[in-house]
C-alpha cells in the first residue's frame, strides 16, 4: 500500500501508541477524503502477517462489501460476516479480518459475550468511531479483549456533556483540511448561501439533539426546501455534477421530482434502494447521464459515491459531524484542478463555520458553546462565504467591511446600516458601526431619542441582564431630560416646583437660581451619559442571533403610534428571518414558532380561557381562520397592529421562558 507522507506520519503515531500500551484504545482523526481507511488497511496488513485476527466494525450495510473489496484489493484476507448465527460467538478469520455490522454486534453482546474466540493480541477497528458512544457499540467495545483503533473525521458529539474519554485512551489527529488542500490532496471549496428569505430553517429538536424532519417541515414555507433549492441550484451550480442531501425520504422524493420536472436529470438513492438500481444510478451519475443524485444519509459516512463538484445541502443540522461529512463528499481532488461548490440552503455555516476552518478536537466533553461573532461573513457581490475574520471576499476580492473608529472592531458592511443616519451632523462624531452608534450620540451630546428604540437592543446585546436593564433605564432617563431641556414652558413649570412657590425674592437671585438649577440638570445629564458609556465601553459584539444593520426593532419597542401605522416586511425569530407582508401574518408566524418550540401544548390551550378563545378546535363561528401546524385554527380577522402586538406580548409572557422577536418595517 503506497501511503502519502502525512498518512505515514499518522500511521507511525498510531503504531507508537499501540506499542506503548497493550490495552490501548486509540481514536485516529483525519478529515473526510484524507485516507483513514487506507491507513487502517496498512495497519491491519502489518498486524496480520504473523497470523493475528481482527474485526472491522461498520454501521451501514452498504459499507460491508465496499470495505471487504477495499481490503482484499490491498492484499488483506477479509470477509463479510453477514451469516453470523444467533447465539454463537462472533465469526473469526485467522490471519485476516471479519467485517461486521456494529448494530448486530451490540445487539448480540447484550445477551452473551461474543468475543470468546479473540484475545488480547487481536485488533478491533471501528469505522466512523464518533458513533461508538451508542449503547450497543459501547457494550461491544467493553467486552473486546484486545486493542482498539477508532477512525473518524469528527470526534464530536451533539451532547455537550458527553465526550469519548470513557471509551478511548488517546486521540491522535492528522492534518487539517487546509493543509490537505494546499498539498492538492483535497480540493478547495466555495460556499454559497441563499438570501435569508429563501433559507431552509431548523425547527423542533428531537431526542438526539438534532432537528427532526417534521419540525423542519413546520418551520418552513411550502416549497422552500424543494422549489427554492431547485431555483438556487439553477442559478448558482452552473450545471455541475451534484450530490444533494435531503431531510427525509419523502423530502428526497419530492426534491427529485421537482428537479426532474425542471428538466434536470436526477436520480435518487435511499437505504431501501435495491443494489442493482443503486449501481445503475451511480454508473449513470459517473457517465454524466444524471446531473443530480439525491440521498438522505446514504452518502455521508464512508459510502463510495462518485466524485461531485457541487454539494446541495437542503437540511439544517446541529451536528458538526454531519455537516462536515456532507461537505466532505465533494472535496476529493478534481481532475481539472477545480473546486467544490457547496450550496448551503440551510445556512449551516452560520453555526459550524466553513468546511476548511481549522478545528481543535478532544476526547473530553466540549461543554456549552460560547456565543461570539458569526463564524462566516457573506459577500453581497457574489454571495460567497468567507471566514468572519476576512476583510475581503476570498472568492471575488470585494471589501467586506471596515474597522469601527470607536470600538476598534472590524465590522461587516451589514453592521454599518446607520452610517449616514445623522445627515449633516456627522461632524459631531466619527462614523461608527451600528453597535456603537447610540453611545457615540451620548458621547457627542447628540439627542438619543430618535435612535433609542432602534438601536438600544443592539447596544445591550453583550451586557449581563442587570447591566442591560440599567443601560435601558439610563437611556430613557436621558431622553426625558433632553426633552425637558428643549421645552422652555416645561422648564419653567419644573423650576417653579423646584423653587417652592412664588416667594418675593430679588430678580437677580431668581436668575441665579434658575441658572444654577439648569447647570445641575445638565451635569446630571452628563453623569448619566458617562454611565452609559461605562456600561457599553468598547462597544458591543454581534452574537450572530440577529442580523446587524438598520431596520430591526424589538417587538416590545414597536407599539408607538408611528410604528404601528407602518406595514412589516420581515420577522426575526430565534430560528432566523421570515418574510412577512402584514401584521396578521406576524401573529401566525410567532404562534407557529411557539407551537414548534413546544410552548403551546394541548393542555395549555385547553386550560387557558384566553388562548382557547382564539385557538379553537374548528372553524365554526369564525371569520377567516388560518389552519396551524398542530391542526387548530387561528382567528386573524379584525386584528390591527396594536391588537397583534398585545396578543403576542401576552402569549410570549404566558408560555414559558422569555424570548424576543424582532420586526423590520417597510419604509
Amino acid at each position: 500500500m503506497q501511503l502519502r507522507d502525512y498518512q505515514k506520519d499518522l500511521l507511525a503515531q498510531v503504531e507508537g501508541a499501540l506499542t506503548a500500551d497493550t490495552n490501548a484504545r486509540v481514536m485516529m482523526q483525519l478529515p473526510t477524503g484524507g485516507g483513514k481507511t487506507v491507513i487502517a488497511g496498512e495497519l491491519l496488513r502489518r498486524r496480520l502477517r504473523s497470523g493475528g485476527k481482527a474485526v472491522w466494525l461498520t454501521h451501514r450495510r452498504e459499507l460491508v462489501d465496499q470495505t471487504r473489496d477495499m481490503l482484499t484489493g490491498h492484499g488483506i484476507n477479509a470477509e463479510a460476516g453477514r451469516y453470523w448465527k444467533q447465539g454463537t460467538y462472533a465469526p473469526v478469520k485467522k490471519g485476516g479480518v471479519v467485517i461486521l455490522m456494529a448494530q448486530t454486534v451490540g445487539s448480540r453482546a447484550k445477551k452473551m459475550k461474543v468475543w470468546n474466540r479473540y484475545d488480547k493480541r487481536d485488533l478491533l477497528v471501528i469505522d466512523e468511531a464518533h458513533h461508538a458512544a451508542a449503547k450497543g457499540w459501547e457494550r461491544a467495545m467493553k467486552q473486546w479483549p484486545g486493542q482498539v483503533i477508532g477512525m473518524t473525521a469528527t470526534p464530536w458529539r451533539l451532547s455537550e456533556q458527553e465526550g469519548f474519554d470513557h471509551l478511548f485512551s488517546s486521540l491522535i489527529c492528522g492534518s487539517q483540511i487546509k493543509e490537505l488542500q494546499r498539498a492538492k490532496h483535497l480540493c478547495r471549496t466555495e460556499v454559497l448561501a441563499p438570501p435569508p428569505g429563501q433559507r431552509i430553517h431548523g425547527g423542533r429538536i428531537g431526542s438526539t439533539g438534532d432537528y427532526i424532519p417534521s419540525g423542519i417541515k413546520q418551520a418552513n414555507r411550502r416549497g422552500v426546501w424543494t422549489a427554492g433549492a431547485r431555483d438556487f441550484w439553477k442559478q448558482k451550480a452552473q450545471g455541475r455534477q451534484t450530490i444533494a442531501y435531503a431531510v427525509s425520504k419523502d423530502h428526497a422524493r419530492n426534491l427529485a421530482r421537482v428537479l426532474t420536472r425542471a428538466g434536470i436529470s436526477t436520480g435518487i438513492i435511499l437505504s431501501e434502494t435495491k443494489a442493482q438500481d443503486r449501481s445503475d444510478r451511480i454508473a449513470a451519475f459517473r457517465r454524466g447521464d444524471l446531473k443530480v443524485l439525491v440521498n438522505v444519509l446514504v452518502a455521508t459516512e464512508g459510502f463510495d459515491l462518485p466524485d461531485a463538484s457541487c454539494i446541495l445541502v437542503t437540511r439544517p443540522t446541529k451536528s458538526l459531524a454531519l455537516y462536515m461529512q456532507m461537505n466532505g463528499r465533494g472535496m476529493r481532488p478534481k481532475d481539472d484542478g477545480g473546486d467544490c461548490l457547496i450550496l448551503d440552503m440551510a445556512h449551516n455555516k452560520d453555526e459550524h463555520g466553513l468546511p476548511e476552518d481549522d478545528r481543535e478536537w478532544s476526547l473530553e466533553p466540549r461543554g456549552p458553546q460560547i456565543d461570539g461573532e458569526a463564524p462566516v461573513v457573506q459577500c453581497e457581490e457574489c454571495g460567497g462565504e468567507s471566514p468572519a475574520s476576512s476583510h475581503d471576499c476570498q472568492h471575488c476580492g470585494k471589501s467586506l467591511g471596515k474597522a469601527c473608529g470607536r470600538c476598534g472592531k472590524w465590522r461587516a458592511w451589514a453592521s454599518w446600516g446607520y452610517e449616514n443616519y445623522c445627515g449633516g451632523r456627522t461632524d459631531k462624531h466619527d462614523l461608527v458601526c451600528d453597535y456603537c452608534h447610540l453611545d457615540a450620540h451620548v458621547e457627542a451630546s447628540l439627542p438619543v431619542a430618535p435612535l433609542r428604540d432602534e438601536l438600544a437592543g443592539l447596544a445591550d446585546e453583550d451586557m449581563g441582564a442587570a447591566e442591560a436593564d440599567r443601560h435601558s433605564e439610563l437611556l430613557n432617563t436621558i431622553e426625558e431630560r433632553e426633552r425637558l431641556l428643549d421645552d422652555e414652558g416645561a422648564l419653567a413649570r419644573e423650576f417653579k416646583k423646584h423653587f417652592g412657590g412664588p416667594e418675593q425674592r430679588p430678580v437677580d437671585v431668581i436668575v441665579d437660581k434658575i441658572m444654577e438649577w439648569q447647570r445641575d440638570l445638565k451635569e446630571e445629564l452628563k453623569s448619566w451619559r458617562n454611565e452609559v458609556l461605562q456600561l457599553s465601553k468598547g462597544g458591543s459584539n454581534a452574537n450572530g442571533s440577529l442580523p446587524a444593520g438598520a431596520g430591526w426593532l424589538p417587538m416590545s419597542a414597536s407599539s408607538s403610534e408611528k410604528v404601528v401605522r407602518r406595514k412589516p416586511d420581515g420577522l426575526w425569530t430565534p430560528n432566523g428571518e421570515i418574510e412577512v407582508k402584514h401584521w396578521n401574518q406576524v401573529l401566525v408566524e410567532v404562534v407557529e414558532w411557539l407551537i414548534d418550540d413546544g410552548r403551546l401544548s394541548e393542555k395549555e390551550i385547553k386550560d387557558d380561557e384566553t388562548l382557547g378563545h382564539w385557538l379553537p378546535r374548528t372553524r365554526r363561528g369564525l371569520g377567516r381562520p388560518v389552519k396551524l401546524s398542530n391542526g387548530r385554527f387561528l382567528e386573524t380577522s379584525g386584528l390591527n397592529a396594536r391588537r397583534v402586538l398585545s396578543k403576542l406580548e401576552y402569549l410570549v409572557e404566558s408560555t414559558g421562558r422569555p424570548v424576543q422577536f424582532f420586526i423590520r418595517l417597510s419604509k
